[in-house]
């Protein structure tokens, strides 16, 4: 995945807000991607946004719960319950 590069090369250059809109643009241009809305959570929660990531989790587990895909549903799942203990940790 090209996108994948570009946001790699982005991220080693210190350009995470960059890269962050630009997995946030290729998410929201193609919503039925699962694997862009992991990415974008996962831009998301290491730049603190919270919120934005469990959104982004949220949305590419409904879509792999639609399209059953139970193993990488859950995984997500994982994601966002790890995301709320980071936040218990830190107050």
């Amino acid at each position: 995945m090209a996108l994948c590069r570009r946001v790699g090369v982005m991220r080693r250059r210190g350009q995470h807000r960059r890269a962050l809109l630009m997995l946030r643009n290729a998410a929201y241009t193609d919503e039925n991607d699962a694997k862009l809305w992991t990415l974008y959570g996962a831009a998301c929660a290491r730049m603190g946004r919270r919120d934005a990531a469990r959104q982004a989790w949220g949305h590419a587990v409904w879509l792999r719960d639609r399209d059953r895909d139970p193993v990488r549903a859950d995984v997500t799942r994982g994601l966002i319950d790890g995301l709320d203990v980071s936040v218990d940790q830190t107050g």
